[in-house]
């Protein structure tokens, strides 16, 4: 993994609001949270599918290209990692929570533990 892309906002990448986010959420919007199982396992969005960052090759096997992702972490800077990497794998519609989990709780929204 290239460390730079933890710093650096990828070219095409949405920033959403928790509010945006929570607005979106639902059966057709595929929620994937790049933070270590043990982070996700602590309490995550729910819906959202655990693939930790370096772990890219999992969703890039399981969805096809044109499939619109949102990308969550701790802070935003992971997800925008996790996006870098999607973008250069072909992936054209990537959205992440800008902050991320961070501003998912100081926003109080909701976390579950499934």
């Amino acid at each position: 993994m290239n460390f730079t892309n933890l710093f650096r906002h990828p070219s095409g990448l949405v920033d959403l609001t928790p509010d945006e986010l929570e607005g979106r959420l639902g059966p057709s919007v595929l929620v994937i949270d790049v933070r270590t199982h043990w982070e996700y396992a602590r309490g995550h969005i729910a819906g959202a599918i655990s693939i930790p960052l370096g772990r890219e090759d999992q969703v890039v096997q399981r969805w096809s290209p044109d499939s619109p992702l949102v990308l969550v972490c701790k802070t935003g800077h992971r997800s925008q990692a996790a996006a870098a990497t999607l973008f250069a794998r072909g992936f054209e519609q990537i959205s992440h929570l800008a902050g991320g989990m961070d501003a998912w709780r100081l926003a109080r929204k909701p976390t579950t533990l499934d």
